[in-house]
């Protein structure tokens, strides 16, 4: 149960899948000086980029231009570790490791301001950013009134809270904790009508755009789809026995899912089948460096042609479905 106000496919079995190695189609960079956190927006035109030297700013990364500054506070440079969009993109969160802002993304204002004892690892909110949800180090997530700054209700966890989405209408929630364990969750009556537990940490959870589907996966090991409209397990090993998860993403009609690996490997997985229609590994370095990428974020843009990968570099690479 949420505990109140507090103060302050199968059908892949074992099968290994090994990334095409077609590079991006594009890689556009996004701002300098050490990135820490890319947030892609729903409709893939916009990113929030949070970086060491530049602090936290939203993009339209076709354009490469900045288009605001999102200053926490009074410190110019906030270095932010987690964001995230509405899925109606008007409003958006960013978290450094102790502070969660809550903004209108088509004013720059600040609509509300939390500050945390323990460290935020991920955030979610709702159209019009009615509830915030965000996974903390505190063996807890917040659910929060995103229009009244007000004290958090606590969903406790046994472990850190790790992975967290909230659907549109605010009604339902995804919690995934370091100790294995997801739950999903009624928001409106407080209580979890899924719970499952995986042998390795949740790294990523994800709600269909319409809430009918829920993927959750581990670092390590399979991950699995429930359909949330018909009360079933859909696939309950998605990908290999030694796979696992960073990010993941449906498309906006909920029939393709998006996933990256910490191993680079970006996968495209046709739902209804459990099947994987693409896949991709990702470039060692777009640089001379040699240091490996990682993923910060997947998405699609708008028609669902293309596949976007934002990258530690603070790029935003591109490949086309087909």
């Amino acid at each position: 149960m949420l505990r109140g106000a507090l103060a302050g496919v199968g059908a892949l079995g074992g099968l290994a899948l090994s990334g095409c190695a077609e590079p991006p189609a594009e890689a556009v960079a996004l701002g300098y000086g050490g990135v820490l956190s890319m947030r892609l927006s729903p409709d893939g035109e916009q990113a929030l980029v949070g970086s060491v030297q530049q602090g936290a700013g939203l993009w339209n990364w076709r354009t490469q231009q900045r288009l605001a500054n999102l200053s926490h506070a009074e410190q110019e440079r906030a270095q932010v570790f987690a964001s995230a969009f509405a899925p109606d993109g008007t409003r958006g969160v960013t978290a450094e490791r102790h502070n969660l802002v809550h903004w209108d993304l088509t004013t720059g204002r600040v609509l509300g301001h939390w500050s945390a004892q323990a460290s935020v690892r991920s955030v979610a909110l709702s159209n019009q950013g009615r509830r915030i949800l965000a996974g903390l180090n505190s063996r807890e997530a917040w659910l929060l009134d995103g229009l009244n700054v007000r004290l958090p209700v606590i969903i406790p966890h046994a472990e850190a809270v790790r992975a967290v989405d909230i659907s549109a209408d605010a009604a339902l929630g995804a919690t995934g904790a370091d100790d294995g364990l997801l739950r999903a969750w009624d928001l409106e009556r407080g209580a979890a009508f899924i719970t499952w537990k995986f042998e390795a940490p949740v790294t990523t959870v994800a709600l269909s755009p319409d809430r009918r589907l829920l993927f959750a996966g581990p670092a390590h090991g399979q991950g699995r789809i429930w359909d949330l409209a018909q009360g079933t397990v859909l696939h309950p090993s998605l990908g290999g026995v030694r796979g696992g998860f960073s990010q993941a993403r449906f498309s906006a009609d909920g029939a393709l899912l998006l996933t990256a690996a910490a191993n680079g490997q970006i996968t495209l997985w046709t739902v209804a089948s459990g099947q994987v229609w693409q896949s991709w590994q990702l470039p060692r370095s777009l640089t001379d460096r040699t240091e490996r990428l990682g993923v910060l974020d997947i998405g699609f843009d708008a028609q669902t042609r293309l596949a976007l990968v934002a990258v530690t570099s603070g790029q935003v690479l591109v490949w086309r479905l087909g």
